[in-house]
């Protein structure tokens, strides 16, 4: 599977939060982001940034539309769980791995009866996805907007993952969340136009330099370019003739 059509209106699941929230200005984030963007990734639990000072407003309103407050729920399949000696310690384990997420979020599951029930819902305040511009109350420009709802494009949405990863590290260290983190980053520079200057303009230092250590320049220096090149099936040696982003080999 390589790079899908860029989106060209917005998804269901974000047009539903995006009626829900108004006139909050709503960021699809995560997956459903990426999704947007022609990324082939499967959305999962969609997330949504909104800005710090509208974020107890967002639950309640969320709450309101009967969306009900929960914790994030990471089990394993039924047999799986039924197999492991000790279930609770592997949920805890598991759980474990994405303590700086939990305590910084809001998770719903969704209203009985709507289309997105077996999902859960999670909300973000901009102090920790950093998506609206730093002392303005608004997204930044990187964005493409239908009503309240913004979607990041490239530059903005790299700009958030790494910022966050960083946040991450610098508590935590090593973590589960940490490291979906930068496979989000991973799937941006393969699937879609994010090359070595993506973050060039970008202020912070220190995200360039994370950027440029991982992805980037200073990468390329020591192990050479990306391999973006996909095979027809595992194991059978054979290349498409196309690379991920969907240009020809």
């Amino acid at each position: 599977m390589f790079r899908r059509p860029k989106q060209t209106e917005p998804d269901r699941l974000s047009m539903k939060l995006r009626e829900t929230l108004q006139p909050l200005t709503v960021i699809p984030w995560g997956a459903l982001a990426m999704w947007y963007l022609g990324v082939a990734i499967g959305v999962g639990a969609p997330m949504i940034v909104v800005q710090d000072d509208d974020y107890r407003a967002a639950i309640e309103r969320l709450e309101r539309a009967g969306f009900n407050r929960t914790v994030p729920n990471r089990a394993p399949p039924p047999e799986i769980m039924e197999d492991h000696p000790n279930p609770q310690q592997m949920l805890e384990e598991i759980n474990a791995g994405y303590t700086g997420l939990d305590r910084s979020c809001a998770v719903f599951d969704y209203p009985h009866g709507d289309p997105g029930k077996d999902m859960q819902l999670y909300l973000f305040p901009n102090s920790f996805a950093h998506l609206f511009q730093e002392d303005i109350p608004h997204p930044s420009t990187e964005m493409e907007t239908y009503g309240n709802l913004h979607y990041p494009l490239e530059q903005a949405l790299v700009e958030s993952f790494v910022k966050a990863a960083i946040d991450e590290e610098t508590e935590t260290g090593f973590s589960a969340w940490g490291e979906t983190l930068r496979t989000w980053v991973s799937h941006m520079t393969g699937y879609l136009e994010v090359d070595n200057d993506i973050l060039d303009h970008c202020p912070n230092k220190k995200a360039v330099e994370w950027y440029s250590e991982r992805f980037g320049r200073i990468r390329e220096a020591n192990f050479g370019p990306i391999d973006r090149r996909i095979s027809k099936r595992l194991g059978s040696g054979k290349e498409m003739p196309v690379d991920m982003r969907g240009n020809p080999i």
